[in-house]
């Protein structure tokens, strides 16, 4: 009976620790949750909702304008005094009137047309903005989950170091026991020792804060890092970056960036025609209907009316606004001109970079296997006797160095990767 309640127990706390067991995060499910949760996204999502409010506030211009106004009154004597025939009669000395009045634009220069496309085109640019955005957080939180890749491989080498630093401490305090080794050189692999200690101070501190920075990245409370970890990939599978070159003339053009130097023109032609219709006539018609009782009983009456509305000295400013208007045209797509050569120039600058990271992750591994060699000769000839302890842990240390610089070779490429699948609108 004991030994079942056992098994149950211990079935039960391995379950426990399975159900409760730390959550790792893949680098698709860190740029997801970013997408998610950033702060910078949901602003974005905002700004989304006003340009939409904006466009549907434009679209009401549509429909008539209706106003409704009320009055009434009371003096202490009458306001009209009449005498006639020498019978003063009196008026006014107290009264109410009340109206509604609604007006129908039929014609307004195109204002209110031109006014809701460039609203809907606020709700595509606000859109195409959002996405920039996107690409930003989903970059810098790639860049971050990478640079958190880095610090645990330098720290797994970290420890391999230690491991070997150990492993010869032991066999020179063993050498000089049997006075085969100088006590000098037990002192400098413990030193050695020592500064690899703060070093891994150094690499503990860095990975708690690229895991606080992965956090808000992510919108995850900056305390959950405690408990945050990721799923170390495999990125040591290196592919050639022709792999994923394109056409940048027609990458650019699925840029949200590129969009919206395209809409930047387009804003500005829609601009000028309003500013036109600032100069056309207008004509809406309307109707009224009101009530008083200045005179005895309650009236109540109707109206309709019509009315055009030509803005005659308006003209005379009005030639050198719509050429001020024209520049502006030029200058929007000037910018737009502009904006696309640097796009081009950004992607050709990019794809250098990520061609150059790829070379450097073949010179770095090339450096991984001379600095294993110069360490293998180094252990030998000290146990011949022909070179000394410094030698052993200077070969130590470049092996080392190199690992880390092979690891930061790697990461360099998959960062410059991103960045150059972004830039090309995938």
């Amino acid at each position: 009976m004991n030994s079942k309640i056992i098994i149950v127990m211990s079935f039960l706390l391995l379950f426990s620790m399975n159900f409760f067991a730390q959550k790792k995060y893949s680098l698709d499910e860190c740029k997801k949750m970013a997408e998610t949760n950033n702060l910078t996204l949901k602003n974005s999502d905002l700004e989304v909702m006003s340009a939409e409010q904006t466009s549907k506030e434009a679209y009401t211009k549509y429909f008539p304008k209706v106003e409704a106004s009320a009055f009434s009154f009371s003096n202490t004597r009458s306001l009209v005094s009449v005498d006639l025939s020498g019978i003063q009669v009196n008026m006014l000395k107290s009264g109410t009137t009340a109206g509604i009045t609604a007006i129908q634009p039929i014609y307004a220069g195109g204002k209110i047309t031109n006014s809701n496309k460039l609203s809907k085109l606020g709700v595509e640019t606000s859109r195409y903005q959002r996405l920039v955005s996107k690409n930003e957080v989903l970059i810098e939180t790639e860049d971050s989950f990478w640079q958190l890749v880095a610090l645990v491989d330098k720290q797994k080498t970290l420890k391999s170091v230690e491991e070997q630093l150990n492993s010869i401490l032991k066999k020179v305090e063993s050498s000089e026991k049997v006075e085969m080794s100088l006590p000098n050189d037990v002192l400098k692999v413990k030193l050695k020792i020592n500064e690899l200690d703060a070093e891994k101070s150094k690499i503990n501190n860095g990975i708690a804060l690229s895991k606080m920075n992965l956090c808000q990245q992510m919108g995850l409370p900056l305390d959950s890092a405690e408990t945050f970890d990721i799923n170390i990939p495999d990125f040591k599978q290196i592919e050639s970056p022709l792999v994923y070159f394109v056409q940048h003339n027609v990458a650019v053009m699925d840029r949200p960036e590129y969009k919206l130097l395209d809409k930047g023109v387009e804003a500005s032609k829609i601009e000028t025609k309003i500013k036109l219709s600032e100069y056309l006539p207008s004509v809406a018609v309307g109707a009224n209907y009101g009530y008083d009782n200045f005179t005895k009983g309650d009236h109540m009456n109707g109206a309709v009316f019509a009315t055009v509305s030509i803005p005659i000295s308006d003209w005379w400013g009005g030639s050198h606004a719509m050429k001020k208007q024209k520049i502006q045209e030029k200058v929007a797509y000037n910018r737009y001109e502009q904006g696309k050569q640097l796009l081009l120039l950004e992607m050709k600058q990019i794809q250098n970079s990520f061609e150059e990271a790829y070379k450097q992750v073949g010179l770095s591994e090339l450096g991984i296997t001379q600095a294993t060699e110069n360490l293998r000769l180094n252990n030998n000839y000290f146990k011949v006797g022909t070179t000394d302890i410094t030698q052993v842990l200077e070969a130590e240390s470049m092996l080392a160095q190199s690992k880390n610089s092979y690891t930061d070779a790697c990461i360099n490429y998959y960062v410059n990767k991103a960045k150059y699948m972004q830039a090309t609108g995938r």
